[in-house]
């Protein structure tokens, strides 16, 4: 009840107090998923850290030995905590909210997901208590920032994230001062860099989607175009997170973004007629002078195209934009980047993806079976043909991923088993939990 309370006050705060409030469970439900996401977020710290046993009194953090990622979450955070600053003293709690939002989404999807080994690693070395404090102080710092808004979750989150865990601090979130932001931990050009790093990663998979090549199937390479010679400079050094976010072997960048993508540029006669109405063919022959790839440039960088020494300027809605690949490329450019996946597959890569869907498979059998994540298994399959081959090839990969210790012929003591249709042939897979050390 107290968290329906809350998702009710999200969905008010969210909104902007000068204009009319759209109500409607679709939007309750929306908001009800950004709850379960800052629940999710401090479940998955909250679940590892008692299974490790992480004090974050006896392990601070230290800033001088935290990886690029987690500086970046820091950086996030105490930025998030400026736009509270000054959100909250013009009355505007709808714009700290909105950035709430868009920084609990980048906390869930990128940092966590993206470090979830570190926390999964059985040996408690420096980096890994360095990913739990950093989760720690983010957490920290976000609940008490949001804990105006949502009163309820933010308490229930203290007492066990924070009272728990210090000894000296105050009995309730709601009697600790509002958190201030460190500018000295806000690096700009950090945030910049990897922020740019995930629009390559969004880039490569909006191009995949277009191919429809599915994520889990490898590809030899991915090639980029940018203009920022230290955001590139940014890519080369952290090349391994944009390799496996997109799955592929290898990454180049290029110096042209034409050797990637083609654009054509038609106007809106529509706008356009309303706007200029007479210059419209002058217009028309103004653009196809223009090297479209210019143009696509001038409207993600400006927001505009300027024609004829500013006698005609043109906005996103102005033209329309088609996007073509070159030959042998999935591809999709956006804020300067263009990124193109060379989508030829040899029989390794085809083996290779036909693994991660074993993989995929194993790991719901895992969660259906109610197996703890860190619980080693045993795993039996019937495999043939290309299955057969590519688990073989790609064993270790398998066995690490699932952490299966056993592959045996055939159990017949299994915890659970499902059937498994893979190009109309169905393959038998079972699982069980395996008892101490093997």
């Amino acid at each position: 009840e107290k968290m329906g309370v809350d998702v009710m006050r999200w969905m008010y705060s969210i909104q902007n107090v000068e204009q009319n409030l759209l109500f409607g469970y679709n939007m309750a439900d929306d908001v009800r998923k950004k709850m379960i996401t800052l629940w999710n977020v401090y479940s998955f710290y909250a679940t590892y850290a008692s299974v490790d046993g992480f004090s974050p009194e006896k392990n601070p953090l230290n800033f001088k030995s935290l990886t690029i990622l987690d500086r970046w979450i820091i950086s996030k955070t105490h930025q998030l905590l400026e736009v509270a600053e000054s959100s909250l003293k013009d009355y505007r709690v709808d714009l700290f909210m909105k950035s709430f939002e868009f920084y609990l989404e980048e906390l869930s999807n990128w940092y966590i997901r993206r470090n979830r080994r570190r926390f999964w690693k059985s040996e408690d070395d420096q980096d890994k208590n360095n990913a739990y404090a950093t989760l720690y102080h983010i957490l920290s710092l976000s609940i008490k920032s949001v804990a105006p808004v949502l009163p309820f979750i933010s308490e229930y989150i203290y007492q066990n994230l924070i009272r728990n865990s210090e000894g000296s601090v105050p009995e309730s979130v709601h009697l600790c001062d509002y958190p201030q932001p460190d500018k000295a931990l806000i690096d700009i050009q950090l945030i910049n860099s990897v922020d740019s790093l995930k629009k390559c990663v969004e880039l490569g998979r909006s191009a995949r989607s277009q191919s429809n090549i599915k994520i889990r199937q490898p590809l030899e390479k991915v090639f980029y175009a940018i203009e920022d010679n230290t955001v590139a400079g940014f890519f080369e050094k952290n090349k391994n997170i944009i390799i496996d976010e997109l799955n592929v072997k290898s990454i180049e960048r290029i110096t042209e973004k034409d050797d990637l993508i083609k654009y054509a540029i038609k106007p809106n006669l529509r706008t356009l007629g309303k706007k200029y109405g007479k210059g419209l063919s002058e217009i028309k022959e103004l653009l196809n002078q223009n090297n479209p790839s210019e143009i696509v440039l001038s409207l993600q960088s400006d927001g505009e195209i300027i024609l004829k020494d500013g006698e005609f300027v043109l906005y996103k809605e102005d033209v329309f934009i088609e996007t073509e690949a070159t030959s042998g490329f999935a591809a999709a450019s956006d804020s300067g980047i263009t990124v193109g996946l060379q989508i030829e597959l040899t029989k390794d890569l085809i083996l290779e993806g036909i693994v991660r869907d074993i993989v995929r498979k194993v790991q719901s059998m895992r969660k259906s079976a109610g197996y703890a994540v860190e619980d080693r298994i045993k795993v039996s399959w019937d495999f043939d043909g290309e299955m057969l081959d590519a688990v073989t090839k790609f064993k270790e990969y398998f066995l690490t991923e699932t952490l299966t210790r056993v592959v045996s012929k055939n159990l017949f003591d299994e915890d659970y088993s499902e059937e498994y249709e893979v190009s109309n042939n169905k393959y038998l897979l079972k699982i069980k939990k395996v008892q101490g050390e093997v």
